[in-house]
């Protein structure tokens, strides 16, 4: 069974990688955005969450299209499967203490996504000044935790 913490170790494995906002990932690559070898493959927050349940579970969540040959993920989507309950939605709290939990925030217009590490901090696209890296949940805005149907989630 697939397990939140694959979810977190394979975003682990992208850190040092730059960001891009609205960059394009091919969800279907499961080489994309390696740091030392892809300085062409960028992330943003939404693709690389979308990347990363992606390889681990093959399936595609938060993406515009995600039946299409070119899904593309965006944070409004992941906002839009959790109200039509295509994902789980939990608290906050909840997800900050669960690996490979998803935190969103969603205001009009913006929002961002990260993948929880269980320990009150993250690993995500966090932005062009930061690329792919840890940072700390908390004090973010983060709105409402999410976790992928048929994931196994262990709180830490």
């Amino acid at each position: 069974m697939v397990t939140g913490k694959e979810l977190l170790e394979l975003a682990e494995t992208r850190l040092g990688a730059r960001y891009v906002y609205g960059a394009d990932v091919d969800l279907n690559d499961p080489n994309w955005g390696l740091p030392d070898n892809h300085e062409d493959q960028n992330w943003d927050c939404a693709e690389f969450c979308a990347w990363i349940v992606k390889q681990v579970t093959g399936r595609i969540y938060g993406a515009l299209e995600p039946k299409s040959t070119n899904p593309d993920p965006w944070t409004g989507a992941w906002y839009a499967d959790m109200l039509a309950g295509n994902v789980i939605q939990v608290t906050v709290d909840r997800a900050m203490r669960t690996p490979g939990a998803l935190l969103l925030r969603r205001s009009k217009g913006s929002g961002h996504i990260a993948f929880s590490d269980g320990k009150g901090g993250t690993v995500e696209a966090m932005g062009e000044a930061y690329g792919v890296c840890r940072g700390r949940a908390a004090g973010r805005g983060f709105q409402w935790g999410i976790f992928i149907p048929g994931v196994c989630y262990e709180e830490a």
